[in-house]
């Protein structure tokens, strides 16, 4: 066919950008636009790169896009140069092999809990554990034994399961496969491995460590102790979160006798894409490059922006700022609630009024991630924003008062109050961690028949999916949980105050939904 008659001589790729209507693009360029002081994921922070590696990489990204040809290694059965960077990674972080993983950190959690556990056992886990923690459970068709922080009374944050807790867990369940613990947590609370580790390896059962947020520590002495350095089986790293490497892009770690290799590929074989993206691999290696020659120096840099930046706020009337021995200093947690301002306000006139972006907000506090591609300049901007908006709130006499709920709130009808003052994050914390009726596994949870019901209409009802408070991400319910009007106090009093919530939907009315199993519950 002559297809020269259709052709109006012009290239079709000419397309101006007025013209070019990819909305999460033109999302994007606005965000740049905007020239935010970043202190969110990833940790790059949009300059972290070396001026040469970024600009090889900015330049030929487009042609870098490529597949598994000739010359090219292959993700899922390594012998070349992904083999290469990978051994190099594990050198850098003290593994006896590690795994690049592009589809995030969620995807090495259920490799962990796939590689140690079949269908039908048990498996310990915090209650605070991200999400993605009971997905690998449904996944495998596991039982979770939940076992529970303790929290902070003043900052309303877990601060970690007790080794004895998990010692008792095992003593009732001496069945369990293994166990898994989150260190640090996103408030960078980080405690002794050493005991679980011990009480583990005395059974003979793996100790797997959500180490997300904890990519850097390996890399500084005066950060906490990393859990490869304790001896844990298998570590699973965010490189993206606190180093340089894209959204998206993570490692696993292993080590010692009771983990295989080969069956950990076979299961990030299934769970990982059959077409990985050579960018984010590439991006892990350049992050894992740039730890490995300039990492201890990097992270001396930004613990002293950060000590800078506490210092600079400690001590300021009604400003608050965490700091526990051991933990991760470049987590600055703050708070200005005895102000009468909450987390999420706080989140909000930073955006708003000073274009500074944190990582998290909650009912009290708001998280600011500091990493290797830090400035002073635009470390003070973060400091600068919060005293003023002190200043402002002790101006106003540091008492916003009540506040009504906000529509779309499962009550709907501006009668429950928002509280605004010290105390809210340790009950919203101990109800986020207390322990739920189960009455199905999540497995059966998830994968029976289901239905959306009115959030205020769930009471009794069995939870079908999780629901959780994002970020963080840990579950106020899981999957088979039975609703309780706790559990809608709980909600509703986090969406007055601006919380988003995973788990919940508008439905046609503009209530909110959630999503139960078909027929079951209590009548």
């Amino acid at each position: 066919m002559n297809m020269d008659k259709y052709s109006t001589g012009a290239d079709p790729l000419d397309i101006p950008l007025e013209q070019f209507d990819a909305p999460l693009f033109k999302r994007l360029l606005w965000y740049v636009s905007q020239d935010p002081a970043r202190f969110h994921m990833p940790g790059h922070k949009g300059v972290g790169y070396p001026p040469e590696i970024l600009a090889a990489f900015s330049e030929n990204m487009l042609t870098m896009d490529v597949t598994e040809t000739r010359g090219m290694d292959n993700l899922h059965s390594p012998a070349g140069c992904i083999k290469q960077a990978q051994d190099l990674a594990s050198r850098a972080f003290g593994a006896d092999r590690t795994f690049f993983l592009t589809n995030g950190t969620t995807a090495g959690i259920h490799a962990m809990l796939m590689t140690t556990c079949k269908e039908g056992q048990k498996v310990i886990i915090p209650r605070d554990a991200h999400l993605s923690v009971i997905g690998g459970g449904v996944l495998a068709g596991l039982v979770p034994v939940f076992v529970y922080p303790d929290i902070d009374p003043e900052w309303g944050i877990g601060v970690g399961v007790r080794p004895e807790a998990y010692e008792q867990a095992l003593r009732e369940h001496p069945d369990a496969r293994a166990c898994l613990i989150t260190r640090p947590n996103y408030y960078g609370i980080a405690g002794d491995l050493a005991p679980l580790a011990e009480i583990c390896h005395e059974r003979n059962i793996p100790l797997l460590v959500d180490e997300a947020h904890g990519p850097h520590i390996c890399f500084h002495e005066d950060l906490p102790t990393p859990a490869l350095e304790y001896g844990a089986d298998m570590v699973v790293h965010s490189t993206h979160k606190t180093l340089g490497s894209f959204t998206g892009s993570s490692m696993l770690h292993i080590q010692g006798p009771r983990i295989h290799p080969d069956r950990v590929q076979r299961m990030l074989a299934i769970l990982q894409s059959t077409s990985p993206s050579y960018l984010l691999m590439a991006s892990i290696d350049i992050a894992a490059t740039i730890m490995r020659l300039r990492g201890r120096e990097l992270m001396e840099r930004a613990l002293k922006l950060s000590d800078r930046a506490r210092s600079r706020l400690q001590g300021e009337p009604g400003v608050r700022v965490l700091y526990r021995p051991g933990m991760d200093r470049l987590r600055l947690t703050v708070s200005l609630i005895q102000l009468g301002l909450a987390g999420y306000d706080l989140k909000n006139l930073l955006i708003d009024e000073y274009n500074v972006r944190v990582e998290l907000a909650d009912l009290e506090n708001v998280v600011a991630f500091i990493t290797y591609a830090d400035s002073e300049e635009r470390v003070d901007l973060l400091v600068n924003a919060i005293l003023r908006i002190a200043e402002g709130a002790r101006g106003r006499g540091g008492d916003r008062g009540e506040m009504s709920a906000a529509p779309g709130s499962p009550s709907g009808n501006g009668t429950r109050l928002a509280r605004r003052k010290p105390g809210t994050q340790a009950e919203f914390a101990r109800s986020l961690f207390a322990p739920a009726e189960r009455a199905l596994l999540p497995r059966q949870a998830t994968l029976a028949a289901h239905e959306l019901v009115g959030v205020a209409d769930g009471v009794g009802r069995v939870c079908a999916e999780v629901v959780a408070p994002y970020p963080p991400g840990i579950p106020l319910l899981y999957p088979g949980e039975i609703i309780d009007s706790l559990h809608l106090e709980i909600i509703d009093d986090a969406l007055s105050l601006g919380a988003v919530f995973r788990g919940l939907s508008p439905g046609p009315d503009g209530q909110l939904t959630v999503t139960v199993v078909k027929g079951a519950g209590v009548k």
